[in-house]
């Protein structure tokens, strides 16, 4: 990307540092400084001022992504760039500072629970109500349960948005224009962060009403939050890596999406299980909880493989289209957070295949369906971990 900016004021010879700031294709804020020197006698220099003469700074007219460029003060031959406007204010706040990754951290968190919600009551709940066993009579407190919760984590969603909006504007234009109106819808209409924000802040509002609407109405509510859930999907790629692919964006876009739908499926609907499915079955009679819990752990099990099967598969996609190197997997910054979000991943499929082989099996009474909701927890928090090493793993330049 080529900026081209004026130089505000004559120049004289002395050496100047240009700051600028501007937010990447992938919509992730940058800035850095260069400097240049113009040795006396060359050509177009201005004429020396008096002695006692002053200068004044030009008007405060920096956009955000222009160079800064200044006038050196008489009798100096070496001289800083005066820092114009809010382009040069706190250049120390990006993408990859901990507030935002803490903020990314808990979108990412909040949008599994939400991704979970829907896929625990479809792909769950629905096929053991169509299946007619046992377990039937704890299905209609955890369907409702899970709009709750579903209904919650899109609450939550609401104020992050609105933080992220902050923290991008401030990290963008700095902490003098981080709350201009106009700096900031040009932000949302002429970017893809932009675009993204806006499809979240929509699909949020969907989800709200879908998840609302299925605590009173079967059917419709879901339909509702399930497209919602696939409208969320897409928001993580847009404000990332994916948008800004150097080969095949729309492929990375596409595998992103399919990437956070996997991750929900699987992780999201185990927070669902945990927190709404096994808590509503050992509300039943007690010589009817060891079986409901078992009936719902394995229509759960198959749903969370496919999930998680999607989400290994279309990581690795995402992989070979942002590394160009399989050595950038240990000698890039990029390439090394990847690998650590790997062994986290790593240890929680561990925890899950401990699930399929030992617990499930078991399954059948009280004590085995605290065993599994024990373990659920241990593989629920490493699998928070990853989302943290994802948030910053996207704040996180790829090689080249």
């Amino acid at each position: 990307r080529t900026v081209v900016a004026p130089v505000l004021g004559m120049l004289r010879a002395g050496r100047y540092t240009v700051t600028w700031r501007m937010a990447g294709a992938d919509g992730h804020p940058t800035h850095g400084h260069f400097a240049f020197s113009i040795l006396p006698g060359a050509r177009g220099l201005a004429a020396p001022p008096a002695p006692a003469a002053t200068l004044a700074p030009p008007p405060d007219s920096a956009h955000p992504g222009e160079a800064a460029g200044g006038v050196p003060a008489p009798g100096r031959d070496s001289v800083r760039a005066v820092h114009l406007g809010p382009a040069a204010d706190d250049t120390t706040f990006g993408a990859e500072s901990p507030a935002y990754v803490a903020l990314r951290w808990a979108q990412f968190l909040a949008l599994l629970a939400v991704i979970g919600a829907a896929a625990f009551a479809l792909l769950v709940l629905g096929p053991l109500e169509r299946s007619g066993r046992s377990v039937l009579p704890a299905l209609s407190s955890a369907r409702g349960g899970a709009a709750r919760l579903g209904f919650a984590a899109a609450v939550v969603l609401v104020p992050v948005a609105l933080l992220r909006l902050y923290a991008q504007s401030y990290a963008v234009h700095g902490a003098a224009g981080a709350l201009s109106g106009a700096r900031i819808g040009g932000m949302l209409a002429g970017t893809t962060w932009g675009w993204g924000w806006l499809l979240q802040a929509g699909a949020t509002l969907l989800a709200l009403a879908g998840f609302g609407a299925a605590r009173r109405v079967r059917g419709a509510g879901w339909t509702v939050a399930a497209l919602a859930v696939g409208l969320l999907a897409l928001t993580p790629a847009l404000s990332g890596h994916a948008a800004a692919a150097p080969r095949f964006a729309g492929l990375a876009v596409t595998a992103d999406a399919a990437h956070v739908l996997g991750a929900g499926g699987w992780l999201g609907s185990l927070l669902l299980l945990v927190a709404v499915g096994i808590p509503a079955a050992l509300r039943l009679e007690a010589g009817e909880r060891g079986r409901a819990v078992a009936e719902l752990v394995g229509a759960f099990s198959p749903a969370a493989l496919a999930c998680a099967g999607t989400a290994a598969i279309t990581g690795v996609l995402a992989s070979w289209l942002h590394l160009e190197r399989f050595a950038d997997l240990w000698q890039t910054g990029y390439g090394r957070t990847l690998l650590l979000k790997l062994a986290v991943l790593a240890v929680a499929a561990g925890i899950g295949a401990y699930h399929w082989l030992r617990v499930r099996p078991a399954l059948g009474d009280e004590a085995a369906a605290g065993r599994m909701r024990r373990s659920s927890v241990v593989e629920l928090v490493v699998g928070a971990a990853a989302l943290l090493v994802t948030a910053v793993l996207v704040a996180t330049s790829p090689p080249g």
